[in-house]
């Protein structure tokens, strides 16, 4: 009887010196850290846009050039903007997109691909330097220099994540669906 009031002594002593009081001078970086929970309360991350979407747009010229864009948020890749802020590390990807382009003169098909940042560095190497860490904001069809120059002509602007620095190519197909790229200079 005397052994067990001792260790029921013992065991209600431990129970009361349990109560945490050495957290008390932690910081709760600290104690995520020892927890290894840190990283997942001291990071956040944002998609930008959060969701697919997509757009279409048909035109039909004068000059016998009927134009189909669709374009569409590629969910797969994206480009990486990160940022420290009150020990809080923001993380915003930039999902790319795509072009679906199709061109049709007299109502045959000359030209159907889908094009994005990386088909114009295959396609000329040259824009690879000045593309490469930008996104595209939009495509459209010139549809005036279209009817003036008597090709189709569609204008891509990339742009730089987190500056006003953009990049304008003219895109140009002939009737017969050669596609020529060159740098619009405003």
């Amino acid at each position: 009887m005397k052994y067990v009031v001792f260790y029921v002594f013992l065991f209600t002593f431990t129970l009361l010196s349990c109560d945490g009081r050495y957290k008390l001078y932690k910081t709760n970086q600290e104690i995520l850290k020892e927890h290894k929970l840190f990283e997942s309360f001291s990071e956040q991350i944002n998609y930008i846009p959060e969701s697919y979407l997509e757009t279409s747009n048909d035109t039909i010229l004068s000059n016998g050039y009927k134009i189909k864009l669709k374009s569409f948020t590629d969910m797969d890749n994206s480009q990486l903007s990160y940022y420290t802020k009150d020990n809080i590390q923001y993380k915003n990807y930039y999902r790319n997109i795509n072009t679906s382009i199709t061109i049709l003169k007299d109502n045959q098909e000359i030209f159907s691909k889908t094009v994005n940042k990386n088909t114009i560095i295959e396609f000329d190497e040259s824009f690879n330097k000045s593309i490469k860490n930008k996104i595209i904001k939009g495509v459209w069809v010139d549809e005036y220099a279209s009817l003036i120059n008597n090709n189709v002509i569609i204008e891509m602007l990339f742009s730089e994540i987190g500056n006003n620095k953009s990049i304008h190519l003219k895109l140009v197909f002939n009737a017969q669906g050669d596609l020529y790229i060159t740098e619009k200079y405003s």
